[in-house]
């Protein structure tokens, strides 16, 4: 499913706008894109299967 803002992020700034504008309007979607990115690697490791308990009670024992 494609979301709105998704189709607006992909369109190309107009050649009329402001240097400026222009320059904020593509930090801000850098910006985007790079939350989303990191949101998707937090999700990832939140969702990632864990060890579990008994493999570190099979751990080595002598350790100081």
């Amino acid at each position: 499913m494609t979301l709105l803002s998704q189709d607006l992020s992909r369109e190309r700034i107009p050649v009329t706008v402001p240097d400026e504008l222009a320059a904020r309007v593509r930090a801000r979607r850098r910006a985007r894109r790079e939350a989303q990115t990191r949101a998707s690697r937090v999700r990832r490791v939140l969702l990632a299967p864990t060890a579990s308990r008994d493999a570190d009670a099979h751990g080595p024992k002598n350790h100081r």
